[in-house]
Order: C-alpha cells, then structure tokens, then sequence
C-alpha cells in the first residue's frame, strides 16, 4: 500500500462517512423523530433498536453520503460510480443499525461503548453491500483496507469526542 492507496481508498469510503456522521447532527435539530423500531421490544423484553435509530437519521445520512458520491463522481467517476456512492451510503447506516440491534442483544443501553462494533461496524457493512452488489474497485488492496480500518477507528473516537465536546453527542464515545 503507498500513500496514494489509501488517499483513494478515503475518497471512495468518503460517502459512508459522511452517511454515518449526517443522523447525529440532522435529528439533534427536529423536534420530532421516528423510530425505525416503533417502539417496540424484541423476545429478550429490551427495545429492537432504541430511540437512537430513527427514519430521519436513515433517510438524512443516506442522501448526504449519496450526494458526496455523486459529487465524487462528477469531478472523478473513474473512483466511484453512482451506485456505490448509494451502497456505501446505505450500508454505513444498515451496519449502523445492525450494531444497535446487537447491542440491545448484548444489553448495551443505547449510547454505550461497544468497542470495534462502534468504530468499525458501519465501514465492514458499507463495504461488505457494495461488494456484494456492485463492486470494490481493485486498487483497493487488503493492505489499504485495513489502513483504512485502523484510520477509521482513530478518527471515529476523534470524531465522537469533537461532537460530545459540541453538544451533539451525550458522551465523548
């Protein structure tokens, strides 16, 4: 892996990141929020997802990590298509919501450190739905993958820290 590896390789994850991040500051400012769960409790008696997983996050997340793809792709559309730019997006938040689902399952209130999960579930997911439904460019060898990973993990405690020190977020992790 060389330097511009993993520039491009940040370039092409860029839409998941950006869907990630979107929900936590769109839903902090609507007064009313849906739950994707609608409330309702899973056979353990614990809520499916939480409040924390809500329509507007979904929809919100996905179209801002969609439009930086398009974006992307309008200035460089040898480096991510359209429908990558809609995978990536949508699986960051589907890898989001799983990891909520898993942690209800491990008895992790909503908010709650769950190591690696956190970090890294809504890239493993973007990646994993694109793969399987378009395609990871080959220049994105397994050696830039997994720069990327320990670069996501670094950057997404970096990332939570900044939005608990500006009020978006309850909690520094």
């Amino acid at each position: 892996m060389d330097a511009q590896s993993f520039i491009l390789g940040l370039a092409f994850i860029f839409p998941a990141y950006v869907s990630n991040a979107t929900p936590v500051v769109v839903v902090r400012f609507l007064a009313r929020r849906h739950p994707i769960d609608f409330g309702r409790v899973f056979v353990d008696g614990r809520r499916v997802l939480g409040d924390g997983k809500t329509f507007e996050g979904l929809f919100s997340g996905t179209a801002a990590g969609f439009l930086t793809g398009a974006l992307i792709h309008l200035y460089t559309p040898w480096l991510v298509s359209l429908s990558q730019a809609l995978l990536l997006s949508l699986g960051a938040l589907l890898g989001d919501i799983a990891g909520a689902f898993i942690k209800r399952r491990l008895g992790i209130s909503q908010g709650g450190p769950a190591p690696i999960l956190d970090q890294l579930g809504f890239l493993v997911a973007a990646l994993t739905l694109t793969y399987l439904l378009s395609e990871i460019p080959p220049w994105l060898d397994a050696y830039t993958l997994l720069a990327l990973m320990l670069f996501t993990a670094l950057m997404h405690v970096g990332t939570n820290t900044a939005a608990y020190l500006l009020g978006l977020k309850d909690r520094w992790f």
